[in-house]
């Protein structure tokens, strides 16, 4: 068959233009990563787990109805004395004006919508990969940190970890001067959550690596280039974080909960991961295969350091496997990548789906049916009656009803850790439905983390301690130690039960 001439192209109409162009962008690579970008979107927008979430739309609303930060602890009569720093006041106000304007389903979809925005700047940095090896790792990446997704502020430190973990990898590959901006990015990091002191950790590996790899060849001045604008902007973004109504005393903050035994040892999601979860499993099976591709291809150094600090924020925290999988993502995928673009190029062999349009018919079909699968999954896990179902499930609903039937009943309260923010919620600022403890563990502090820790497992001073706080009333898990020894004792009464919680009532004065 003779070819076209070049003339020929030249008298398509623009009709045929556009359908040829589309021909070519509806490809394999398009079905595969499109598919797997709009998947993983609705792995991140799920119903609300997280036992904070309640504490921090009530203190969203107590702000935007008083009009300034709160100063010390309003929920509990235990620690109302302590000073609060409110390290995610601007996240809790518009989690407030969101929820109160337009309900839990578009709160849910935000926080999605903001994840998937870090997991769009991971994908960005491996977007020339091999578009079958980018869309394996993005969807390991996907489910390795699929028991921390959801809707909850430390989402907005991953997107914005994404963001600093991009802008780096262009300006240390030269292709970007992006990373200028950081420190205006710090300023809103800072008001937006405690995790911004992460953000130093990331330039502080891209300054390291470009210090070692000046040592190593110094011939290169573009290490030492790299190094002295790195060290401007970090300075620059040390003084950014105090743009905020805590000023000097924001700095101090990230510190304590890292330097606390008792919230490492007290909360769970401060535990490092426990590999028989079966929830885990993507997370161990992305660590072999980070390692796996640094035997086939030797890393950079900045990429092993990168590694080397996400690897070990991961074993350390549980939630800090999303830290994991913003650093470590690209890294793995380029890994891969390279090795196989070497392999191939060696081997003198490709693989590739010349676009059809046929096939293009398919790929839109394809994307069209998974869209709709996605939102059919995501309408299964947002809509209200599934939340309500979850919430009753998860939180003492129905003994709060039966508390707020009640009114009378206790002055105060002994809850379990995990309750606090949801009862503060439902009544403050009723005075006798203070709570003993809620999920701002430093605001808590160490002190009262150990006494619930010990009237919890019912350590040998319980006893003692609920008379020293004068608790009258306990709401707790059914099932856990200290309601099945109240139960044994002449001074406690039983006056409410479900399957989720029950409330016991102190039936004689304290000795």
């Amino acid at each position: 068959m003779q070819e076209a001439s070049p003339a020929t192209y030249r008298t398509r109409s623009p009709a045929t233009s556009s359908l040829v162009a589309l021909t070519e962008r509806l490809s394999a690579r398009t079905l595969l990563l499109g598919g797997v970008l709009v998947v993983v979107l609705g792995l991140f927008i799920g119903s609300e787990q997280d036992p904070d979430f309640w504490w921090h739309l009530r203190i969203g609303r107590w702000m935007v109805d008083n009009g300034r930060l709160p100063t010390t602890d309003i929920f509990t009569f235990t620690v109302s004395s302590h000073a609060w720093t409110d390290h995610e006041y601007l996240t809790e106000v518009l989690m407030w004006l969101t929820y109160s304007t337009f309900g839990l389903v578009v709160l849910e979809v935000a926080f999605g919508l903001i994840t998937w925005a870090g997991f769009w700047l991971i994908f960005q940095q491996v977007r020339r990969q091999p578009y079958a090896i980018a869309g394996v790792g993005l969807t390991v990446a996907a489910l390795a940190g699929y028991p921390i997704w959801g809707p909850r502020a430390q989402m907005i430190t991953f997107a914005l970890s994404c963001l600093e973990l991009y802008w780096l990898r262009g300006y240390l590959s030269g292709r970007s001067r992006a990373i200028n901006y950081f420190p205006l990015v710090m300023v809103l990091w800072a008001n937006l959550h405690g995790g911004w002191v992460i953000g130093f950790a990331w330039l502080g590996v891209a300054v390291v690596a470009e210090l070692m790899s000046w040592a190593l060849d110094q011939d290169n001045p573009a290490h030492k280039m790299h190094v002295r604008r790195l060290a401007i902007i970090g300075a620059l973004s040390v003084v950014a974080v105090a743009a905020t109504p805590h000023f000097l005393s924001l700095y101090p903050y990230p510190f304590q909960t890292q330097g606390s035994a008792a919230q490492q040892g007290l909360i769970v999601e401060w535990a490092s991961p426990n590999f028989h979860d079966s929830e885990l499993r993507p997370f161990e099976a992305m660590i072999f295969l980070v390692v796996v591709g640094f035997a086939l291809k030797r890393p950079a150094l900045y990429d092993l350091l990168l590694v080397v600090l996400g690897l070990g924020l991961a074993l350390q925290s549980v939630r800090n496997i999303a830290l994991f999988v913003a650093a470590v993502t690209p890294v793995m995928i380029a890994s891969y990548g390279d090795w196989w673009r070497q392999w191939a190029e060696a081997h003198r062999w490709s693989f590739t789906i010349p676009p059809r349009r046929s096939f293009a018919l398919v790929t839109a079909i394809a994307l069209l049916v998974i869209a709709l699968a996605t939102s059919v999954r995501v309408y299964e896990n947002v809509n209200p009656p599934h939340q309500a179902t979850l919430d009753a499930q998860t939180y003492p609903v129905a003994a709060a009803d039966w508390l707020e039937a009640h009114p009378d009943v206790g002055t105060r309260m002994f809850n379990q850790y995990g309750w606090g923010g949801y009862l503060a919620y439902r009544f403050y600022p009723q005075p006798n439905r203070k709570v003993f403890i809620f999920g701002e563990a430093a605001l808590m502090g160490d002190g009262l983390l150990n006494d619930y820790e010990h009237i919890y497992t019912l350590h040998s001073d319980w006893k003692q301690l609920l008379d020293r706080y004068g608790i009258d009333y306990v709401v707790e898990n059914r099932g856990d130690p200290l309601p099945n020894v109240l139960a044994t004792q002449p001074d406690w009464s039983l006056v409410y039960q479900d399957s989720v919680a029950v409330i016991y009532v102190r039936t004689a004065p304290r000795s």
